[in-house]
């Protein structure tokens, strides 16, 4: 029986989409979804982060390796030894880099804003900025106005309904208290420093946003810009919710590396 929650569409090639922290599998549903209404050769499966969304922790779940562990062995059960994609944002992000040096038939990675440095005081970060595109006026969730606000660079009132849309699940949801009391060296992968020299093959897309105040920009790009194996895009009018902020760019992306 999984412990690991789950939605699955489709069939075909295969890719699984890793969400952030504090959020459920809904946020890469409603950020993915819309790509295979006209494409429906892969299969897609979304999964919750153990101890987020409906995702069971089990008691000897410690760390973030032990995280890794469960869904890398959540994959072997279900990829069929078939090669397959991985996709995460942030937190989900850094799991997907840490999945690909364990796994030796990944065919490619696509990450928005991933997590490289866990430890949050030796993260380089930006500043906040927010533009505003139209006066918008919460109707339904005014608690969590001020988050969007925080989070978001792009205001509008569509960008709000996907907040909504995307976002909150998670939150409401909420976490187990494991999240909430993890210490950053738990909550750093053990190999960390070695992440980076391990994928050597496998192909990674890495979207960035210029005003991410949660994870920043410079450490992903002094990490990756060197490698041939990475195309690392840095998105000028975006913070940490980068696939609220430019769907139009997240769409063009993410076209171009299902079908490539």
């Amino acid at each position: 029986m999984d412990t690991i929650h789950y939605k699955e569409f489709g069939s075909g090639k295969l890719i699984y989409f890793i969400h952030g922290n504090s959020l459920n599998l809904e946020s890469m549903i409603e950020f993915y979804e819309p790509f295979f209404e006209t494409n429906q050769s892969f299969r897609r499966i979304y999964l919750d982060i153990p101890g987020m969304g409906d995702s069971y922790l089990k008691p000897s779940i410690n760390n973030s390796d032990d995280i890794l562990e469960e869904i890398y062995s959540f994959i072997l059960d279900h990829s069929n030894n078939k090669n397959f994609s991985l996709c995460g944002h942030s937190y989900g992000g850094y799991l997907c880099l840490g999945l690909a040096t364990l796994f030796p038939n990944i065919s490619k990675l696509f990450l928005t804003c991933p997590v490289v440095k866990a430890k949050h005081r030796e993260r380089i970060l930006e500043n906040h900025k927010v533009i505003v595109q139209e006066e918008v006026i919460p109707v339904d969730n005014k608690e969590y106005f001020e988050d969007y606000l925080d989070m978001n660079v792009q205001i509008s009132n569509l960008s709000w309904s996907k907040y909504q849309h995307s976002i909150l699940p998670g939150l409401k949801k909420g976490t187990d208290s494991f999240w909430t009391n993890i210490s950053e060296e738990d909550y750093m992968l053990s190999f960390e420093n070695l992440l980076f020299d391990r994928i050597k093959d496998t192909h990674c897309t890495v979207l960035l946003g210029r005003y991410d105040q949660i994870v920043g920009y410079k450490d992903q790009l002094e990490l990756m810009n060197d490698r041939k194996n990475f195309e690392v895009k840095l998105l000028s009018h975006s913070g940490h919710n980068l696939p609220i902020d430019e769907p139009d760019s997240l769409f063009l992306f993410f076209k171009n590396f299902i079908e490539s």
